[in-house]
């Protein structure tokens, strides 16, 4: 049973979307939140933190926990999922690899109607995310 730890850059009122390869084996051009596996021996901020720079060139500065889900089916029968908000960084959110094909800042309102989300459970964590953020950009 795995465990994935996600982060959500926040600002604005909106929230930054990751959309996965069409290469991707499990949920191909879908919307979703940088992150990854959480390794043995790491807790799920660390690894959240990690991923982040692994996947966007961010380094999280000030995060908090948003919640966590359980999620059935493909790729793995269980997962959990540790998802954290971030609303202070340090770098410029960029590709980096080829897990996702493209970044773009989402508000509450295209999170509900245009995103096609990997995992149906983050619509509602998102848009409530989007619509209460009212920090200026960091």
């Amino acid at each position: 049973m795995p465990d994935i730890a996600m982060g959500v850059l926040s600002r604005n009122g909106t929230v930054l979307l990751a959309r996965r390869s069409s290469k991707r084996k499990v949920h191909p051009d879908r919307w979703s939140l940088p992150g990854g596996h959480i390794e043995e021996g790491e807790d799920a901020e660390t690894a959240m933190c990690r991923e982040l720079i692994e996947e966007i060139g961010v380094a999280p500065e000030r995060w908090r926990f948003a919640g966590r889900f359980a999620s059935e089916g493909p790729p793995e029968p269980f997962t959990t999922f540790y998802v954290y908000n971030v609303d202070k960084w340090h770098g410029q959110p960029r590709l980096i690899g080829d897990e996702h094909t493209e970044l773009r800042w989402f508000t509450a309102a295209a999170i509900e109607t245009e995103a096609e989300l990997v995992l149906p459970q983050l619509t509602e964590m998102l848009a409530n995310l989007a619509s209460r953020e009212t920090r200026p950009p960091v």
